[in-house]
């Protein structure tokens, strides 16, 4: 009685001060039919529901570890909210340098792989006709804390920063509204890679790659990667989705919409953050020679052209450091579902070929 009053505290489990057990102490496997507990109203505790049966039976089974030292969880989550998840797993010594039993879990859940170390996790492929546990390296301790929803997916798509993600989020919703397979019922996984040097997106692609994922890496074109991690991460047959060589994500926008498309474009940034603000941008861009009336202006009248210069400040000013117009993953969506997407018959075909290879390879279903 006082292990399962002891347990039930532990876990958060209402008991109450008076409960009695009715339990079989000598049963070497602890199950839900095992519990004869009524709680001081009388109340049988397996009517608490399946989350709160399971962390009891836990709790107990941590009890009897000396006795019973293997423990089996099928679907550790199941039952259960994220912060009894994390209780769960703590009962279970998932946080203690001497784990107090061996147990052998399973899982859907990114809150159970976020919460636990690289070191503890393996990835079941089936390979030749058997199953294979491939051991989660040290290395991807930080995907596992910022994007453990990707380890549940076949495949994997590696983006460079929030804006990729979002560019990618706003053409999945356009295509799930038209009629075209959603990239997630296909199995997609998007990470945000953090920016940085590409060479970090193809070493974390290539991480899911030997873990039996398909992988592949959606970055910008202004920073060159070196030439033997990306001719790796292709033998593995990964692939990589990039722009013409020299353009980040805004600049292959800008310099590939035509004017009637870059109007909305820099509407849009007027009325994310304001007038005054977008026009102190192009006056710093443009070392005070432009105005954004001026380039309202040219892309309003059907008798004027914006200049390749034009668009080259645009870029610059949409990109300033201090709040950039559409780097973050709620803007870029926007800007991909509503304005481009709707308008692609007003991109260049480079930039839709280059869309379209993107999204086929994420609409294709795998595993």
């Amino acid at each position: 009685m006082a292990s399962v009053k002891k347990a039930a505290d532990e876990l958060g489990i209402p008991i109450g001060a008076k409960a009695q057990a009715l339990l079989d102490t000598h049963s070497v496997s602890v199950t839900g039919g095992s519990i004869a507990l009524h709680d001081e109203h009388g109340v049988p505790l397996r009517g608490l529901g399946l989350g709160s049966t399971r962390l009891l039976i836990a709790g107990l089974q941590r009890e009897v570890a000396a006795v019973s030292s293997i423990l089996l969880v099928d679907e550790v989550e199941n039952g259960l909210e994220p912060h009894r998840i994390i209780r769960l797993l703590g009962s279970l010594g998932a946080k203690e340098q001497v784990p107090p039993q061996q147990v052998f879990a399973t899982t859907h859940s990114p809150i159970v792989l976020r919460e636990l170390a690289a070191k503890q996790l393996r990835v079941l492929r089936q390979s030749e006709g058997k199953h294979v546990a491939r051991l989660v390296p040290d290395t991807a301790q930080g995907t596992l804390r910022s994007a453990p929803e990707a380890f549940l997916a076949p495949s994997v798509l590696v983006c460079e920063g929030a804006s990729e993600v979002g560019f990618v989020r706003g053409f999945e919703q356009h295509c799930t509204a038209h009629g075209r397979p959603s990239i997630f019922a296909c199995g997609v996984a998007l990470v945000d890679g953090g920016g940085g040097h590409p060479d970090r997106l193809y070493e974390k692609a290539t991480e899911f790659v030997k873990l039996g994922y398909r992988a592949a890496v959606f970055r910008d074109a202004d920073l060159i990667p070196d030439t033997q991690i990306e001719a790796a991460f292709h033998q593995t047959a990964g692939a990589t989705f990039t722009w013409h060589a020299g353009q980040s994500l805004e600049a292959a926008i800008v310099g590939n919409t035509g004017d009637a498309t870059l109007l909305i474009l820099m509407d849009y940034a007027i009325a994310e953050h304001g007038q005054e603000m977008v026009a102190a941008h192009v006056q710093s861009s443009s070392a005070n020679q432009e105005t954004i009336e001026n380039l309202r202006a040219i892309l309003h009248s059907p008798q004027h052209v914006i200049s390749p210069a034009q668009r080259d400040m645009i870029v610059t000013a949409c990109t300033t450091k201090k709040n950039p117009w559409f780097k973050t993953v709620g803007r870029m969506e926007y800007v991909a579902r509503n304005i481009l997407a709707p308008n692609f018959g007003n991109v260049s075909e480079d930039f839709q070929n280059r869309v379209n290879a993107l999204l086929a390879w994420a609409q294709t279903p795998h595993g």
